[in-house]
């Protein structure tokens, strides 16, 4: 009984130290909201991109649509001017704020934005959103976002989340620690050896991105984490579509008079060949039934049999012969719906 006492007195002293030194050293006030807070400034990097180039069209992905499309060729075959913003590891989110606080604002806005994306990735607003990827989304986003907060971060937690991070100052800093504690991890022993946080950073970048590395692992990786996209809840295109921002997405460009398009592009994650799986073939009638009442085009490439396996470097990206391949295929399809785009400029 004298030692529970014992470690319940050096808990509480714990937790009492912590409640002073975590608002002070992060400079965060308790009790606060819960979910992220979103630094004011809003990276204009895409209008201004938008406003030199003047693109009459806009296509817009990760890095599937870096390795899928060449931007030149595209535009020689579908006559009109073509930005190409490709941002690695980007998700829904991250289109939403592009289109929401740059592209509709942009003094030249184009006639047409199209998202290439694959399956259900849509309607998967948790997706992409933490760590690494929410400082691309802060980039990005105003001081006050609220669907983004919302969908992104405050539907996906419990009660007992959010009461911890309102009042519990280990827990509403947690971010900030994990942080600290990588960068102590990166950067101390680099240190030592003379290597600053520029060299540490550019050593690490060519570690990852060497030929060196076992592309079966890296694979495997990259497979596991698109796993989330095939869960039962995310294939259930009726109960995401509310929480997810395709609806946000269409009516920002609606309302600026720019035509959405879809483009649906083929991936190797859930297995080689031209087939899918029933699951994912409801969810894409769904998505079809969806836009077609909203007056979407999709440019359904999913099981295109023109992209062969021989065209995919790895489960996700074309390689070369692939986006060639892939870019005559795309401009076809474009220039089948964009008949009726008016010339906004």
């Amino acid at each position: 009984m004298r030692q529970f006492l014992r470690y319940l007195l050096v808990l509480m002293v714990t937790i009492s130290v912590t409640w002073i030194k975590v608002p002070q050293r992060y400079q965060i006030k308790f009790p606060r909201n819960p979910g992220p807070e979103f630094d004011p400034q809003v990276r204009n990097f895409y209008r201004d991109r938008v406003d030199t180039d003047q693109p009459e069209i806009v296509l817009l992905g990760d890095s599937t649509l870096q390795k899928a499309v060449d931007p030149d060729l595209l535009s020689r075959l579908t006559g009109r001017r073509i930005s190409k913003f490709d941002v690695p590891g980007s998700a829904s989110a991250f289109w939403y704020l592009v289109i929401k606080n740059d592209i509709i604002h942009a003094k030249h806005p184009p006639g047409a934005v199209a998202i290439i994306f694959r399956d259900t990735i849509l309607t998967a607003p948790g997706y992409r959103v933490h760590g690494r990827y929410f400082i691309q989304l802060d980039e990005f986003a105003a001081k006050q976002e609220p669907t983004l907060l919302d969908r992104s971060y405050l539907n996906l937690m419990n009660p007992l989340e959010k009461w911890l991070e309102q009042y519990f100052p280990l827990y509403g800093a947690s971010g900030q620690i994990r942080q600290e504690i990588d960068g102590w991890i990166r950067y101390s022993l680099p240190r030592w050896l003379n290597c600053d946080r520029a060299c540490t950073d550019y050593s690490i970048y060519q570690a990852l991105t060497s030929g060196d590395l076992e592309p079966g692992q890296l694979q495997s990786a990259v497979a596991a984490a698109e796993q989330y996209l095939y869960t039962p809840s995310q294939l259930n295109f009726k109960r995401q579509l509310d929480r997810s921002y395709l609806p946000e997405i269409i009516r920002l460009t609606q309302e600026k008079r720019i035509q959405l398009i879809l483009v649906r592009l083929k991936n190797e994650t859930a297995g080689r060949g031209n087939t899918e799986t029933s699951a994912v073939r409801r969810y894409m009638d769904d998505l079809a039934a969806y836009l077609r009442a909203q007056d979407v085009p999709l440019l359904d490439y999913g099981t295109d049999l023109r992209l062969k396996s021989e065209f995919f470097r790895d489960t996700l990206h074309l390689n070369t012969e692939g986006e060639n391949v892939f870019t005559q295929i795309l401009a076809e399809g474009l220039n089948g719906v964009l008949k009726s785009v008016q010339n906004t400029k």
